[in-house]
This record gives C-alpha cells, sequence and structure tokens, in this order.
C-alpha cells in the first residue's frame, strides 16, 4: 500500500486517498510510516494528509482517530528518540482537521514546545491549528514569544508565522524587528517545500494580526 500512498500523495490526489480510507482500515498507520524523512515533500504530505484522513473516518468511526492520538502521544514520549519527532505535526492536523472533537489535545501538543527536538514541529501545530481555530491555541501565545528571539532561524521564523494567528497587538513590535531578518527557512505551505526568510514570516503575521484587529 506504501507505493499507491506515495503515487496519490506525488499526484496530491486526496480525492483518491480518502477513497481508499474506506478500503484500507490501516491507511493512517502507512501514512505515518511516509512522515519521518522532512527534508522530503512526501512527507510532508503524508503528515497533512493524516489529517484529512482523520476527518473522514472520525465521521463513522471517532475511536479509530482516538487510538491514532494515543499512538501518536507514546511516539512522543517513547524513550527511543526520533521515531516520534513527526508526531506534533500529525497531532496538529488532526486537531485542525477535527477541532470539536479534539480540542482536549491542543494544550498537550503545546505542553510539547520547550522539548528542543520537537519545538519545531509544536510552533508548526499551532500555526496550522491557529489557522482554523486560533482560541484553540492562543494561551500559547506568551509561550512562543521567547522563539522570536531564538538563535535558530527555523524557530524564530515558525514562532512568527504561528502567532500571526494568535498574538495580541502588542506582538506587532517584535514581529517588526525580525522583518529585515533576512536569514532563508524552508517550510511547508500550500502542499510546497518553499524557501522564505524569517522576515517575510514576520510580514505575513503582522498583515494577519493587523487584520484581525481591524487595522
Amino acid at each position: 500500500m506504501k507505493e499507491k500512498l506515495k503515487k496519490l500523495l506525488a499526484e496530491q490526489d486526496y480525492d483518491g486517498l480518502i477513497k481508499l480510507s474506506y478500503r484500507e482500515g490501516r491507511i493512517l498507520s502507512a501514512l505515518i510510516s511516509l512522515t519521518y524523512d522532512k527534508k522530503s515533500l512526501i512527507a510532508w504530505r503524508a503528515i497533512e494528509a493524516v489529517g484529512l484522513i482523520s476527518r473522514e473516518i472520525a465521521k463513522t468511526k471517532p475511536e479509530l482517530v482516538r487510538n491514532t492520538v494515543g499512538r501518536l502521544l507514546w511516539m512522543i514520549r517513547d524513550e527511543s528518540g526520533g521515531i516520534g519527532w513527526s508526531s506534533p505535526e500529525m497531532l496538529g492536523e488532526i486537531v485542525r482537521n477535527n477541532p470539536e472533537q479534539f480540542a482536549d489535545i491542543a494544550p498537550i501538543i503545546v505542553s510539547f514546545l520547550d522539548e528542543d527536538m520537537l519545538s519545531a514541529g509544536v510552533l508548526r501545530a499551532i500555526e496550522r491549528i491557529g489557522g482554523k481555530d486560533a482560541e484553540l491555541v492562543r494561551h500559547s501565545a506568551p509561550l512562543i514569544l521567547p522563539y522570536l528571539r531564538n538563535p535558530d532561524p527555523l524557530l524564530r521564523g515558525l514562532a512568527a508565522w504561528a502567532i500571526g494567528w494568535i498574538g495580541p497587538a502588542e506582538t506587532v513590535a517584535d514581529l517588526e524587528r525580525l522583518q529585515g531578518d533576512g536569514n532563508k527557512i524552508i517550510i511547508y505551505d500550500e502542499g510546497e517545500l518553499k524557501e522564505k526568510t524569517v522576515g517575510e514570516l514576520a510580514g505575513r503575521a503582522i498583515k494577519e494580526i493587523n487584520s484581525l484587529a481591524g487595522g
């Protein structure tokens, strides 16, 4: 089934994935197995697909999605190491696509923000959830702010991107200081891996905050 999934992901055929999910009970597990190499576009599309497929499955078998959530949380906590490093992003996609059923998972995801190996994934998850239902992650804003000054440009950029959905208006001053940050990072956005500067992401966040404030 993995090769079939890879083909559908390469073609961005999410309708095909959803149809396949009706026939293949273990499709979520198969998708999870494709998410480990985050330098790979297929891995990122698989992460996104976990959320989309979970929404379909949750319509009739929410317990299966809840079991997957439990497995992903176990993978984060498992001391075997890197196997869980994509779990925050996948949990974020599940919450984004099932905000009412899995609202309780959002604060759990945020609680992993200070884990060095997970910080980028958690910031990404907050951004994805915030873009759909900002109230679920609004409490994370004070925790994100220090990452705007982190020495790692990836963390600075992801923090800026995330806080654009949830940051109070006072956050704009912090973001304005980042607008001249020309460090380039690779992010997954709208189905593709894209190169952006930290400054670009800060500018995007400022526009979003001002828009939400009616400015």
